[in-house]
């Protein structure tokens, strides 16, 4: 009896080990039904106007003088541009081939395929971007009291730290 529960544990490693890589062709398929692409060309802007809400944050209030706002405003743009010229659809393509390689079987590969040529697979490609906007403007308001909280860790860090280098027999006193 033991034997055979062995023999079928080891069977069973060895399928799993030895699934079968997906396709290039599948991936790609897989790629263009989700709309890729066009995921990432919606989430540009919501980022953009991510960083937009932080800077504002960190402003405090505070309303920037127009040669602020210009400076700001040229930041955002910059940024912007740094973000289109690294983050190609070539490159962004040959991350998702290699992850969706790496980390996926043909089976599974095809099995989402299949679902998102189904009905309401199409409809959650159709919907994700609305999502995803969604997720994006709420953000600012998650993460203001995280780094209002993060603010005061780092101060009471400095403060430690400080506090530290004041006893006696430390190094640098």
């Amino acid at each position: 009896m033991k034997r055979i529960l062995v023999a079928s544990l080891i069977a069973a490693c060895s399928l799993v080990s030895h699934a079968a890589a997906p396709s290039q062709q599948s991936i790609e398929l897989l790629l263009n039904l989700v709309q890729v692409e066009k995921m990432m060309d919606s989430v540009r802007p919501q980022i953009q106007g991510l960083m937009k809400s932080s800077m504002e944050q960190a402003l405090a209030g505070k309303k920037p003088t127009a040669e602020e706002q210009k400076v700001l405003d040229r930041y955002v743009a910059r940024s912007s541009e740094i973000m289109g010229e690294t983050l190609t659809p070539e490159l962004m393509k040959s991350i998702n081939l290699q992850l969706y390689s790496k980390y996926f079987t043909q089976e599974e590969v095809d099995g989402m395929i299949a679902f998102y040529q189904s009905p309401t697979g199409q409809s959650m490609i159709a919907k994700m971007p609305q999502v995803m906007q969604g997720v994006m403007a709420a953000m600012p308001a998650l993460l203001s009291p995280m780094m209002e909280k993060m603010r005061m860790a780092s101060e009471q860090l400095a403060n430690d730290l400080r506090a530290l280098q004041k006893k006696p027999g430390k190094a640098g006193n």
